[in-house]
């Protein structure tokens, strides 16, 4: 398992600052190792890959994004969401970014503030080269504003991570909290 940084604020971040501005109660979780989670959610979160491109394998399309929240300052763009298939609107995951828009390149800023597009698949798009360093895998207690974004009912344990995103050199392009639905729902 990757071991949470000392330089972010906890495993959670972003998500985290987007459950305290919205005032919403700590979400509960437990991280767990790499080897802990199970299948098919295994596949889907412990790699070093970008969950887009997986993602769209495992659901035979592509994903769109539905903003749920956002933050922009010009040098760092904030956003809640749930990743969707194109067709049929599917929700196959639901997390947090922080995008560091300084340190990627200016011509994808428009591309990214619209939010349309996970940030994975800009990247790819783009052939802009970037490594993916799972921080930690997660086992997260369900609560309402899980279900009410992912479309679900019911007590549910959920499979996640806290991944970073970054460049050649080293930059952070992204922090990112990614928990995928219940495997019934999530299902191929």
């Amino acid at each position: 398992m990757a071991t949470p940084s000392t330089t972010l604020p906890d495993v959670l971040y972003p998500l985290s600052m987007f459950r305290v501005a919205r005032g919403l109660p700590t979400l509960k979780f437990e991280a767990v190792e790499g080897s802990e989670v199970p299948q098919p959610y295994a596949d889907l979160l412990v790699h070093e890959g970008d969950m887009t491109s997986r993602l769209e394998d495992f659901h035979g399309g592509s994903i769109c994004v539905r903003r749920l929240n956002s933050s922009n300052d010009g040098r760092a763009y904030f956003r809640e969401v749930v990743l969707e298939t194109v067709e049929g609107a599917k929700p196959v995951e639901y997390g947090a970014i922080e995008i560091s828009l300084a340190n990627l390149p200016e011509e994808l800023h428009d591309k990214i503030v619209a939010a349309q597009r996970p940030l994975g698949g800009i990247l790819n798009e783009h052939r802009l080269s970037y490594s993916s360093s799972p921080r930690a895998f997660l086992k997260v207690t369900a609560d309402d504003p899980i279900r009410e974004a992912l479309g679900i009912e019911g007590e549910h344990l959920l499979y996640g991570r806290s991944n970073e995103i970054a460049g050649f050199n080293g930059e952070s392009y992204a922090r990112i909290v990614e928990i995928l639905p219940p495997a019934q729902a999530a299902g191929g």
